[in-house]
């Protein structure tokens, strides 16, 4: 599993390992990140918990009162890792059960586009 993982991180530019509890996806990852790591390729993670916030918490919401922006944990941590140096990797990992609302959210990002889309209208892309 880990091999298959590694074919296809290598094509791709997000994935998804689902399996029930306890079948090994994380420990996966985590072999693989590390097993890069070790052959000179920096990898780490920034994980998440999806379903344990609302959709304006993961990406952000607009106060309408002030008209001011507030981004949610995933526009965060999308936005600094795009401050990583280009030698490094850093993969964002949304650890819990797969929901439509934030999934669906995640589809310019998950394209070829490789673009974060925003509530605000803010397009964050990624540049790597």
């Amino acid at each position: 599993k880990v091999i298959q993982l590694y074919e296809t991180q290598r094509v791709r530019h997000g994935m998804m390992t689902l399996g029930p509890s306890g079948a090994g996806k994380t420990m996966c990852i985590y072999a693989l990140m590390r097993s890069m790591t070790q052959m000179g390729q920096p990898h780490r993670e920034m994980r998440m918990n999806p379903k344990a916030i609302t959709a304006p918490q993961m990406f952000g919401r607009l106060d309408v009162s002030t008209n001011d922006w507030t981004d949610g944990i995933f526009s965060t941590l999308w936005r600094k890792t795009l401050k990583i140096k280009k030698t490094e990797y850093v993969w964002l990992i949304l650890d819990g059960p797969v929901d439509a609302i934030w999934i669906e959210n995640l589809n310019s990002v998950l394209d070829d586009n490789k673009t974060l889309t925003l509530a605000n209208g803010d397009r964050i892309p990624n540049v790597t």
